[in-house]
Formats: structure tokens, sequence, C-alpha cells
């Protein structure tokens, strides 16, 4: 008997629509590393998987169904400081899949890997830090 619990399928979490090119994706708020993405990537490969694969994978919001720019980061990452945005067409373009899970506007963004290149390279494909005008204290 293994010691590692079961990986949650996401699949029952998974939404039936696709967001489109246009849609500017907010990556989750700072701080903006390699190492903290790849600490959150980690973590998401530890509870579900994809395809019945382990799914390392990075939370993000996306302008969809209504949510804007400033609503995402006035509702959704209100504690952060700083967050650093793209678009879905840049991440396709990049070869990055993109899950719409749980509620709008939440996407897992699938990483090739769970290792510091990757997060790395994810990183370059997002606009510099921006500092989040809504951030507030809890």
């Amino acid at each position: 008997m293994s010691d590692t619990p079961a990986l949650r399928p996401i699949e029952p979490h998974v939404r039936g629509e696709d967001p489109p090119d246009d849609a500017v994706l907010v990556l989750r708020g700072g701080p903006l590393t390699a190492a903290k993405l790849l600490e959150h990537a980690l973590r998401e490969q530890r509870r579900f998987s994809y395809r019945g694969l382990p799914m390392p994978s990075v939370s993000v919001d996306a302008t969809v169904g209504g949510w804007t720019v400033d609503t995402i980061l006035e509702r959704r990452l209100w504690t952060r400081t700083s967050y650093a945005a793209t678009t879905v067409a840049r991440l396709r373009q990049a070869g990055y899949v993109l899950l719409p899970t749980f509620d709008v506007p939440h996407y897992d963004l699938l990483l090739p890997a769970a290792s510091e290149a990757a997060a790395s390279t994810l990183l370059s494909v997002f606009g510099p830090p921006e500092r989040n005008p809504y951030r507030r204290r809890r």
C-alpha cells in the first residue's frame, strides 16, 4: 500500500469552454518568480491528474464571462502586491494548454514539467510584473 494519496482527476472540474485568443490572462499575483511558480506547479501535481497523469499547473484568471483585469485584481488578487499578464493567443503560440477549471474566471495553465526551467520559460511569456492598485491587507 502506498503512502502517497491518490491524485484527484481534474476532468470533473473542467468547464466546457475555450478562452478566446484575445482574452487577457492574469497570472496569479506576486512574487512572480520561477521558484514560486514551481512551488505552485509541484503542489498541483501532487493533488490533481489530467488524462491519468500528474498535472503540473499554475492557477490563472482570464478576462472572460464579464471579468475584466480590474475586477480580477480587485476581487480575486486583492491580497497580491503585483501581477503579470499576457494574452491567451501568446500562451497558445508558446505551446501552453489552458484548462477552464472550477468557477469562471479560473484556469489551470499546464506546464510541460514541474521544473524551474519550465517555470522560467512560462514567466517569459508574461509581461513584466505590475503593481496591483487594488491591493489591500487581509
